[in-house]
């Protein structure tokens, strides 16, 4: 019996990749194991911390390291720990600030959410004055220069690859913030080039244990010894509701461990091979393009699929939709659906799953199989990501919210 028949839950084919509301990454067979050996043991929480930084340092280049409970409670710590670096009169005191060096500013087109938390949200929950600058499209170095008084005590930069193009650049927000000595945090919840925040001089970087690096839920603040260890401290205030447990220290190390020594090549020749079966199912298909691309912000072969429903006679929504009603449930990265665009990761899709992504998406395309409307009122028109997300999460206990 699986765990899915056991518990009675449906299994998820996941062409999104490791997104929290999936339950993060499928976690490998040895960083499993890993965390379930140290499951059945006791160890002193700090030693943990201190071998994990060791291992960070390796990964990331930083000067140390400490692990957290995931990427959001990461940002919040950070926030802290520039708050009151390791002043334990400040830690205690938070989130009432009545020193004046507490101002923390984002550009306004990063604005984004922490998972679908606002990023101003977790920042503001340290008492820090949240500070937005720039434009919804625009930020100049003026606006950057002029934020940055003796009232800031950090700077955040966010990395994703969905905003707008004129916002500033991470190396000249980094160069603006050292001549004025203020810290850089950058969320780099997704990032797989490691390296490069180090690089670019970033104080204190934040990465998911939980997404690429393919363990529990987890994160990891790479940085500056002396924030590093101000993030430790906090331990002793507003991050005793966050704490990373013995199972995520072990998980961030043994992933470590997996991420650098995993067969590139290999599991690269795997996914391609996965997503041309999807593409010889529907790449003939009139109104639908097929193209593999690759990210930044994912190790894995992405297969972009192009929905021209004047021709097909179905949006790409209404397929993505209706997936999530199957049994298997398959799910997407779907982003863009609205414009007519699902992106399949290949990641974490098991052999045997792209026969299956292919003939649903074959039967949808070529009308053999008819979707059921979400909701009646909803008719042909497509909901915001976040109003679905809202209606599931409203409607968790009756039954499939989704139907």
């Amino acid at each position: 019996m699986t765990v899915h028949e056991r518990f009675g839950f449906r299994k998820v084919i996941n062409a999104r990749g490791p997104a929290t509301i999936l339950g993060a990454a499928k976690v490998p067979d040895d960083i499993r194991k890993d965390i379930y050996d140290i499951l059945g043991e006791s160890a002193e929480i700090w030693e943990l911390q201190r071998r994990a930084s060791e291992r960070i340092v390796e990964l990331t280049g930083a000067e140390a390291g400490c692990v957290v409970n995931c990427t959001s409670a990461g940002m919040a710590i950070a926030t802290a720990a520039v708050l009151t670096g390791n002043n334990p009169a400040k830690i205690k005191a938070l989130p009432d600030i009545t020193w004046p060096k507490k101002k923390i500013i984002i550009q306004k087109g990063h604005v984004t959410g922490a998972g679908d938390c606002p990023v101003w949200q977790v920042i503001k929950m340290t008492g820090a004055e949240y500070v937005e600058i720039g434009e919804a499209l625009d930020c100049a170095t003026f606006h950057l220069r002029a934020a940055l008084d003796d009232t800031v005590a950090a700077a955040f930069y966010i990395m994703e690859d969905t905003f707008a193009p004129n916002l500033l650049p991470l190396e000249t927000f980094v160069s603006i913030c050292k001549e004025k000595g203020v810290p850089v945090i950058c969320d780099a919840a997704y990032l797989t080039d490691f390296k490069m925040l180090a690089k670019a001089g970033v104080d204190m970087a934040i990465y998911s244990g939980q997404k690429w690096l393919g363990g529990c839920t987890s994160g990891i603040i790479a940085g500056r010894k002396d924030l590093v260890q101000a993030c430790y401290l906090q331990e002793m205030g507003i991050g005793r509701p966050m704490k990373a447990g013995k199972e995520c220290m072990i998980s961030i190390m043994s992933s470590i461990d997996y991420w650098i020594n995993r067969d590139v090549d290999g599991i690269k020749k795997n996914q391609l091979q996965l997503a041309n079966t999807i593409i010889n199912e529907i790449g003939d298909i009139d109104g639908v393009m097929c193209e593999i691309k690759e990210s930044l912000y994912s190790p894995s072969v992405r297969l972009h699929i192009y929905i021209d429903d004047t021709i097909t006679k179905i949006p790409a929504w209404v397929i993505n939709d209706d997936m999530g009603k199957l049994d298997p449930v398959i799910k997407t990265d779907d982003y863009y659906v609205n414009n007519g665009l699902i992106i399949f990761d290949m990641a974490y899709i098991d052999e045997g799953e792209d026969k299956i992504i292919a003939d649903v998406l074959n039967s949808y395309l070529t009308g053999t199989r008819k979707p059921l409307a979400r909701q009646k009122e909803i008719g042909s028109v497509p909901q915001t990501r976040q109003d679905i997300l809202y209606q599931i999460f409203n409607q968790w206990l009756e039954g499939n919210p989704r139907e």
